[in-house]
């Protein structure tokens, strides 16, 4: 688990990649972000063809430290992917605790997105399937520190109709205001171009920037001292994230990223052994805040019925469920069964086991009708055979 804030805001930058087990130890494990310079991602096919040498000022940003040194090669990347469909956030009207979106191809961004060229722009093509979308384009490869992903290994080969590997396009002075990842996943970030400044929350200070009814902050550069009245407790960091860098997110770091000059990056949301308990967490939250939204339904019907009931709210609040939970777990698992040496980089199998065990124990203690969930839900053949291939990794 992590240290002290104190210890936390201190955030390491690797000019040479460190080695996995020194990621596993250092970062992954104790929960703590990092930087890696461009060398980790230099022979990626989009940092040699979706950008071009940054010839201009027009942001007035005369730091040549917060000049990025490439822009993006505007007519390449419409011609290539114009065809995507994304959703275009318009970073000046707030909706909720994000910003108003619109359905737009990625060719109609890419003709305002030049239209700004590095001015003052409003326009942020976000979470962009484009891997999904063209899947025999190789314009990235996942850095080895990344590859135990088990989020993308479920969807990918199993579900099929989803995944969390995105790409960002955003024009000079947009931005994503202030948020934990989706399912309080870990998260990678690498700068094809433009610089991002990053201001990061460490875990356990939540309560500083909620107000009494708990809304969060929205934007940490306009805070209203009066709704959120301890928010100039929090500790935070501050980071530049150059054109070529990565960004390791950890798990629960809330944070706002703000883009300089015209900014690509390429993001994934994962999720393994090492935060797996986070995730629960976050899965238990969402089913809790549900179970509560419609409480007053309770003395309507069965337990397992009501039970049911809140799942169906679950998947349309969060996205997922606990059928999908255990089986992304189980799906995992049984792949190791199969090929225990993928991915080449993951902790040991037996560490692993028994976080997954962890979990599962909190699980059943946390919901005392799990296993009968199971039973009426056609899952316990899944949760069986779980078992099972745990024990056979254990032997």
């Amino acid at each position: 688990m992590a240290g002290s804030i104190d210890e936390e805001l201190d955030i390491p930058y690797y000019e040479i990649p460190p080695t996995y087990d020194e990621f596993l130890k250092n970062h992954l494990i104790p929960n703590k972000p990092c930087i890696i310079g461009p060398s980790f991602t230099h022979s990626w096919k989009a940092n040699k063809e979706w950008v071009v040498p940054n010839d201009n000022n027009n942001n007035n940003n005369k730091s040549t430290q917060h000049q990025p040194k490439y822009k993006p090669n505007y007519k390449h990347l419409s011609q290539q992917y114009g065809t995507a469909q994304g959703q275009v956030a318009r970073c000046n009207k707030r909706h909720f605790t994000d910003q108003e979106r619109t359905e737009m191809s990625f060719a109609d961004f890419c003709t305002r997105w030049q239209e700004d060229d590095g001015k003052p722009s409003l326009d942020y093509l976000k979470d962009l399937h484009l891997q999904k979308t063209f899947p025999d384009d190789r314009f990235y490869t996942v850095p080895d520190l990344f590859e135990d992903d088990w989020l993308n290994e479920y969807w990918l080969q199993q579900k099929g109709d989803d995944d969390y590997r995105f790409a960002y396009f955003g024009g000079h002075t947009t931005f994503t205001p202030l948020h934990a990842d989706v399912y309080k996943s870990y998260s990678w970030s690498s700068n094809v171009c433009g610089i991002k400044k990053w201001t990061m929350f460490p875990p356990g200070q939540e309560s500083l920037y909620q107000d009494k009814f708990n809304n969060a902050v929205y934007d940490v550069r306009d805070i209203d001292s009066t709704q959120f009245t301890k928010f100039n407790q929090t500790k935070k960091i501050e980071i530049y994230q150059k054109d070529g860098e990565t960004v390791f997110v950890p798990s629960n770091w809330f944070h706002q990223v703000e883009n300089i000059g015209a900014a690509i990056s390429i993001n994934h949301n994962w999720i393994n052994a090492s935060n797996l308990m986070f995730t629960y967490a976050s899965l238990r939250k969402d089913w809790n805040d549900c179970k509560h939204a419609i409480e007053d339904l309770q003395d309507t019907m069965s337990p397992m019925e009501f039970l049911q009931e809140c799942q169906n709210l679950l998947m349309v609040h969060s996205g997922w469920d606990w059928r999908i939970f255990l089986n992304m777990i189980a799906h995992v698992v049984a792949n190791r069964v199969k090929q225990p040496s993928v991915p080449a980089n993951q902790p040991d199998l037996t560490w692993q086991m028994d976080r997954i065990d962890e979990v599962l124990t909190q699980w059943k203690k946390d919901e005392p009708r799990l296993i009968e969930y199971f039973e009426n839900n056609n899952l316990m053949s899944v949760y069986t055979q779980l078992q099972l291939d745990m024990s056979s990794i254990r032997k």
